[in-house]
């Protein structure tokens, strides 16, 4: 009998909105703490537990950074007087912390009360801490602080998932969270919450250099500060943000740009503080009430916020905002309030569907038919046969599975869970596989399916295709890495389409169905996104490389709110522009990160107009640094609306 391990993937690795127990297959691959002698009791230290789990979870496997193991929590509390976080066995700070609990009310990581060296706010401390690899470059290289601080660029996959943090009594300079990711990443289900007067921040993003990352249905409550967000890069993907009872500020940004979908906050004023003039936050619905300091500003600006429905309550707004009903606009750093209509045609963000309820006991593993996790096996077959056998939900078990072929995806599977598995071309290279096809393909109709967890690898191999979707069928992406594959083609003809928190391919869309992306990353030159017609929304785009973003075309209608674009490399003659717009609507708040006086955009957008092509030029917007602060460019078939 396989043993079955209970986890929460109904709500964090499963795309529902509401967390719930589920158990998942022993032989997934995944980590129990309990079987490295975490008792969860809430009184025996399971801190030295916890990290042999974590040790275990994968050493460093270069750049495939995707192949780490989950570290899985059953409900109980354990008790820690550490930091949680992960290093290879050569003491160097790693990347792929990837904790996941079974519920999110149920699992409780404690910090004890008056923990050693948690007393201090001076010099925080955290309870869970991620950190970076290093790739290339030096420990110091940009200024980061590698060896000390774990810093860098290359944070992959830290994830921590549907469980409760608490801070104990006289731990006045922990930590919850402190927070580095890049690229895929996220923050789901979770509970940061301090004992009275306990508490320096829940939630940190201060490190070199956090994002793109998404945090999901985060709440915080109590702390000095919430949530502490620094650098200028890359970029950090916000939906469903509770911030409550901080003793000082309960948003804190100083430079990075921010995109937030439905915040909402009480505590003291200044509620937000969006420090320096290099910082962006974008933020979509939500209520900010300040319930302590009257008369004070609820928000304290010094860069640019763009803001759509967000009402603010309890004290004077200040920094010239008005002063009552739900505000939709932008408040630059000089104080001036810019009030804007939400224009008609945006398409409107949904919630993925949630995944169907499956007994464990019906799920089917791949490798049993023949999917087996090996560099030089052809897994195609095998997993055909999964498919075949009409289960709801078939899991790949950790590990690399190469296809000599692609495969379609029938009607009857609901789920096909990767458990950090990884997808590749079968080499040598079967002439047959069109690059232009799916190695995945949804080509007919049926209830809603979710990919999970997967990486598409298909680095220095040509392009591919990763996902098609060509049958009027909904599918959900989720944490789903493309290298060197297109995430998604979305054909005329197929269904509604989500995805959440990707990188690092393109994608192409057509049809009138919509798309809705949070957390978008995009590296490389040609064209990210090409969008025939189709409904998109997107929450937090990020971009790397000198390239054209978004070409939108035949009627498409592309809102993109939030985001950092990044062309990286030097290219002062270049006449690419980030946006292409033909017959289409497209809205855009963004910020474009520049380094250097060569490597910025010239062209914002172009357009057909009366003889010839109108062009968007960056001066038209304010300056941040090298690059620039767009918080409403919004254009349409018959030209650009005032900026």
């Amino acid at each position: 009998m396989r043993k079955l391990f209970p986890v929460a993937l109904a709500c964090g690795l499963a795309l529902a909105p509401v967390c719930g127990a589920e158990t998942l297959p022993g032989d997934a691959g995944i980590l129990n703490v309990r079987d490295y002698g975490a008792k969860g009791d809430g009184r025996r230290d399971d801190t030295a537990a916890i990290l042999a789990a974590i040790a275990a979870s994968g050493g460093d496997t270069g750049t495939a950074f995707w192949q780490d193991r989950i570290v899985y929590f059953p409900n109980g509390t354990y008790l820690v007087s550490a930091p949680l976080l992960k290093r290879y066995a050569d003491g160097r700070f790693g990347s792929g912390l990837f904790l996941v609990g079974q519920s999110q009310a149920g699992t409780v990581i404690r910090l004890a009360d008056r923990a050693p060296g948690y007393d201090d706010p001076a010099r925080p401390r955290a309870v869970v801490f991620t950190s970076s690899k290093l790739l290339a470059g030096t420990p110091t290289s940009g200024g980061k602080d590698y060896t000390g601080l774990g810093e860098g660029n290359d944070a992959y996959m830290n994830f921590v998932e549907d469980l409760t943090i608490e801070i104990g009594a006289g731990d006045a300079g922990a930590i919850g969270i402190d927070y580095l990711a890049n690229n895929t990443a996220a923050i789901r289900n979770v509970t940061l919450r301090a004992a009275a007067g306990s508490g320096a921040v829940g939630l940190s993003l201060t490190r070199k250099w956090p994002g793109p990352a998404l945090i999901d249905h985060l709440t915080v409550e109590g702390f000095a500060i919430g949530l502490s967000a620094a650098q200028t890069e890359y970029g950090v993907t916000f939906d469903h943000l509770r911030l409550t009872g901080q003793r000082e500020t309960a948003l804190r940004n100083d430079q990075n740009v921010l995109s937030i979908r439905d915040l909402e906050i009480k505590g003291p004023a200044p509620a937000i503080v969006n420090a320096g003039e290099k910082g962006f936050l974008a933020i979509d619905g939500g209520t900010v009430q300040v319930t302590e300091g009257k008369g004070r500003a609820a928000i304290d600006n010094a860069g640019f916020i763009a803001l759509r429905g967000v009402h603010v309550a309890g004290a004077p707004p200040g920094s010239g905002l008005p002063q009552s009903g739900a505000l939709t606009g932008v408040l630059s750093r000089d104080g001036h309030w810019t009030q804007a209509a939400m224009p008609a045609w945006l398409p409107k963000p949904a919630a993925p569907p949630a995944p169907p309820p499956v007994k464990i006991e019906t799920w089917v593993n791949a490798a049993k038919f023949g999917a087996v996790a090996e560099p030089g096996h052809d897994a195609a077959e095998g997993l055909r046969r999964a498919f075949a056998s009409g289960a709801a939900v078939v899991y790949l078990p950790h590990g690399i599975y190469a296809l000599g072929s692609a495969v379609e995806i029938p009607p009857t599977l609901r789920r096909l869970v990767g458990m950090n598995s990884t997808i590749k071309v079968l080499l040598p290279r079967n002439p047959r596989l069109s690059r232009a096809e799916g190695l995945l393909r949804v080509l007919a109709g049926g209830p809603s399916l979710s990919i999970e967890n997967l990486a598409i690898d298909n680095s220095n191999l040509g392009q591919q295709v990763g996902i098609e979707v060509a049958g009027p069928r909904e599918v959900s992406i989720r944490d789903v890495v493309s290298a060197g594959v297109a995430v998604l083609d979305r054909k005329p003809g197929g269904g509604r389409v989500f995805i959440d928190n990707s990188c690092c391919g393109t994608m192409t869309l057509a049809g009138a169905q919509p798309v809705i992306a949070r957390q978008f990353d995009t590296e490389g030159g040609g064209v990210r996104i090409v969008n025939r017609g189709a409904p998109l929304s997107l929450l937090g785009l990020k971009t790397e490389g000198v390239s054209t973003i978004l070409d939108n075309r035949d009627g498409a209608r592309t809102d993109i709110f939030g985001g950092l674009v990044y062309m990286v490399h030097d290219d002062k003659a270049t006449t690419l522009p980030a946006f292409r717009n033909a017959g289409s609507w497209l809205a855009a708040a963004f910020a474009e990160e520049s380094l250097r006086a060569q490597s910025h955009y010239n062209v914002y957008l172009d357009q057909p107009a009366a003889g010839g092509i109108e062009s968007l030029k960056p001066e038209r917007f304010p300056p941040r640094g090298f690059g620039r602060v767009v918080p409403d460019l919004v254009a349409g078939p018959g030209g650009r609306s005032p900026q």
